[in-house]
């Protein structure tokens, strides 16, 4: 099976930009771990700090992703190989601005998250950083090891399974929560699903991944 390389000319440089954009997406995932950590043990100097620092990696990422696509558009690929990366790019490109959105949403309404829901959050938050270190692996292998792709691909799933699990004890536990009003549990249970939505995401980016290692080891 032929990894996604043979098919460019530019093989190094482009592989070197898509190796630097998977890097920042991983710090991005990082971040916002330390940061939304950092809000439940109420560190705002800590979450303000990290957050900064992820948007200044999300405007690297930017650059960097124009860069590549810049570049596969002046490849001599076919038109479906072409366009199969340029929608993998713009997948991927969904979960850096879904990360920094997801903490500014925080940081604007400052939402007070009971204690006993930290460790919950704090599993969601683990499932989620290594669901999208699997797909950045599962991006990799297609430049290397294209027989390694399903595997990541199915632990992006089993991650973001897991994930879902915290996502619905979560739930259940701000609804059965008599302490808490209508308004509160329903801003609640908007934070708890938008943090739920970003592994989801990369279960979709997952797929596209999947397409592409198919058509390459045919």
């Amino acid at each position: 099976m032929n990894p996604i390389s043979f098919f460019l000319k530019k093989q190094f440089e482009i592989e070197d930009k898509i190796q630097h954009l998977l890097k920042d997406i991983q710090d991005m995932v990082l971040r916002h771990q330390n940061a939304f950590e950092a809000y439940l043990e109420d560190d705002w100097d800590k979450f303000e700090a990290s957050q900064k620092e992820l948007i200044r990696l999300e405007k690297e990422l930017d650059q960097v992703g124009h860069q590549i696509q810049m570049s596969l558009l002046r490849e001599a690929l076919m038109p479906d190989s072409r366009d199969d990366l340029l929608n993998l790019l713009t997948k991927l490109d969904e979960i850096p601005s879904k990360l920094k959105h997801q903490l500014a949403d925080m940081g604007l309404e400052k939402p007070s998250l009971p204690d006993e829901l930290a460790p919950n959050f704090k599993n969601m938050l683990q499932y989620t950083r290594q669901s999208l270190d699997a797909l950045t692996h599962a991006v990799d292998c297609l430049f290397s090891n294209l027989r390694s792709v399903r595997l990541y691909v199915e632990e992006v799933s089993r991650q973001e399974s897991e994930v879902d699990r915290y996502e619905k004890e979560l739930l259940k536990d701000v609804f059965e929560n008599q302490n808490l009003d209508l308004a509160r549990q329903y801003q609640l249970k908007t934070i708890i699903k938008e943090l739920g939505s970003i592994s989801n995401l990369a279960e979709d980016v997952g797929d596209a991944v999947l397409i592409i290692a198919s058509k390459l080891g045919t």
